[in-house]
């Protein structure tokens, strides 16, 4: 049995370049509708539709938009792609985020016109999708907001591209603040932030990644809070546990980052989604004090900390409290410790946006990330401490 496509377009040159185009695969309906009302009407008196096409272009934009998110808010299941004359950036964005899951441009795509519907035709919802298969995810926070999780995390998730045969299998998700440190830090301007995609979660899939996710050099995209967002920001955060769960089933790695003025209940939901995480604080008093704060609100919340583990930043020998005392203070295991950078290592690379990997790569920090996103992909109860090679757990 033929699938059934309809195509909302002005100009009937669409439809006859998708029937040339698609061949025998499917049979197409134009349709021409006032209003979002009355294509919801025509597409309800028409019976089984497999497939909606979408023409677009700067004179209709916000109708169309309008008509694409009202159809798929009454049929969630119907995939949906988008046409146009050209690629405009501006457009296919648009479109994407109204929830098409492809673009095809007019007497450009042709070849790739049949391919597509049959992609379409076999995808499930984003929320299907993350239910059938899961990513690992890891979550880098600590009590108070410092440019600290955002840099530790950074380097993480460039370590585990780095161990990765597909470095852009490997998403960031900064939603701590300072806002937008991890893009800062990285040199991205990003146009489409995490908060883009926490209202976009129903549309989430990997068109849309490949359209709007920032990406770094490295192979790792990038969400991140705007870096012009002043205060804390306004968002609904059931939606954004949501969204990691359709990202995982998008990503075969994710690296969380944030801090603990979320709301606790947030905070609760990534731990508890999370394989690892990773709670960063270092030998200062006052850290390790709201750490601990953090923790017994975490407990009351009844929020699983069996997988989260301590890391102590910026480490020094002798400085005061140690990390297995620390550990024990906030009854947390002690996954190990990142030393500090000797001169001015970390602000250097931070502000030539730029990792230490590649500003400092003989600094120990870097020889600590590895080490400490190597235990994370490994599930180690310990990272492999810089100096502990063959030798060290010899004799040691």
């Amino acid at each position: 049995m033929k699938s059934q496509a309809i195509v909302i377009a002005d100009d009937p040159v669409y439809l006859s370049w998708l029937e040339n185009s698609a061949g025998d695969a499917a049979e197409f309906s134009l349709i021409r509708p006032l209003d979002a009302e009355d294509l919801i009407e025509r597409v309800q008196s028409m019976g089984r539709i497999d497939v909606a096409f979408f023409q677009f272009e700067s004179a209709n934009l916000d109708a169309r938009i309008s008509m694409m998110e009202r159809l798929a808010e009454r049929m969630p299941d119907l995939p949906v792609a988008g046409l146009g004359a050209d690629s405009n950036p501006d457009i296919v964005l648009s479109a994407m985020r109204a929830g098409a899951r492809d673009f095809l441009v007019l007497r450009r795509d042709e070849g790739d016109v049949a391919a597509l519907l049959a992609k379409l035709l076999r995808r499930t919802t984003p929320m299907a999708r993350a239910a059938q298969k899961q990513g690992q995810m890891f979550a880098v926070f600590a009590a108070n907001p410092v440019d600290t999780i955002a840099f530790v995390a950074e380097h993480i998730a460039l370590a585990i591209a780095e161990a990765s045969p597909k470095p852009e299998s490997v998403l960031l998700v900064d939603i701590a603040t300072p806002p937008g440190a991890a893009a800062i830090f990285l040199n991205i301007n990003q146009s489409y932030s995490v908060l883009d995609a926490i209202n976009d979660v129903y549309r989430c899939d990997q068109t849309l990644i490949d359209t709007a996710f920032a990406k770094h050099a490295s192979g790792v995209y990038l969400l991140s809070l705007p870096e012009d967002l002043v205060g804390r920001p306004s968002a609904n955060y059931e939606e954004f546990i949501k969204l990691l769960q359709v990202l995982r089933g998008l990503f075969t790695s994710i690296v969380v980052a944030f801090d603990g003025h979320l709301p606790l209940d947030t905070i609760a939901g990534i731990v508890t989604q999370a394989d690892r995480s990773v709670l960063l604080t270092d030998q200062s008093i006052i850290k390790s004090r709201h750490s601990k704060y953090l923790l017994r609100a975490l407990r009351l919340e009844d929020c699983p900390l069996d997988r989260a583990a301590l890391v102590v930043d910026n480490y020094r020998h002798r400085l005061g409290l140690e990390p297995g005392h620390l550990a024990e203070i906030l009854d947390i295991p002690l996954l190990g410790t990142l030393p500090a950078s000797p001169g001015n290592g970390r602000i250097h690379a931070m502000n030539a946006g730029e990792p230490m990997y590649t500003v400092a790569p003989k600094d120990p920090f870097c020889a600590g990330t590895r080490s400490l996103a190597a235990a994370l992909l490994a599930g180690q109860p310990r990272m492999e401490q810089p100096g502990q090679g063959v030798l060290s757990r010899l004799f040691g």
